[in-house]
């Protein structure tokens, strides 16, 4: 299956909350799943208390919060597999890269240390989303292809590892992506709302 990188939408409110209690984070990727949730935070408290103890916590379960959506928030999208040629095209690094243009690989702040995929749900509030969609709306396919170097990319290992053997089909499965990239984001930014990106 690989790595795809998933995108959604989330209000300021919400990334505050999230960042104070990161289990919070399975409400906003997964709300039609509670139990996600529950284990979480029995997770979370077990590990407090054994480390404060040394022994686990039996606790009786708390009521399932929610967070507060409006329409227009809460839409996802996603990358698949083209992210880190995203990256690449747009910055020529691997993984680092200028703020806010490391967003797809290293920006923004973690929902904690709770693993939902390949590592934790990284969160960009409103203002950095604006950011990088007044610097991502002036970037044209032409300006991405004349980044887009296949064998820099093999060297770089650059995931899907898929460029040399793919050429100009890669780039177009590298375009096909991007243009979706600015889309959400540009909704994002017109909606005030920033947003969460997760390796699942």
């Amino acid at each position: 299956m690989g790595m795809c990188l998933a995108l959604q939408s989330v209000s300021d409110n919400n990334i505050e909350k999230i960042l104070e209690s990161p289990p919070l984070i399975w409400r906003l990727i997964a709300p039609d799943d509670p139990e996600i949730y529950l284990e979480s935070v029995d997770k979370v408290k077990k590990g407090i208390f054994a480390r404060l103890f040394g022994k686990k916590s039996v606790e009786p379960r708390q009521a399932i919060p929610n967070l507060e959506f409006v329409e227009g928030k809460n839409i996802d999208g996603d990358l698949d597999k083209s992210w880190h040629g995203i990256h690449y095209c747009l910055n020529k690094t691997d993984y680092e890269a200028e703020a806010p243009m490391d967003f797809i690989t290293v920006g923004g702040q973690t929902a904690g240390e709770i693993e939902v995929g390949y590592g934790p749900v990284r969160l960009f509030d409103s203002k950095t989303v604006k950011e990088i969609d007044g610097k991502l709306s002036k970037v044209t396919t032409e300006q991405l292809h004349n980044n887009y170097d296949p064998g820099d990319m093999e060297r770089l290992d650059i995931y899907p590892n898929i460029w040399e053997r793919d050429g100009d089909e890669g780039f177009e499965y590298i375009s096909e992506y991007f243009e979706s990239l600015k889309s959400f984001i540009s909704n994002c930014s017109k909606q005030n709302l920033g947003m969460a990106l997760y390796l699942c």
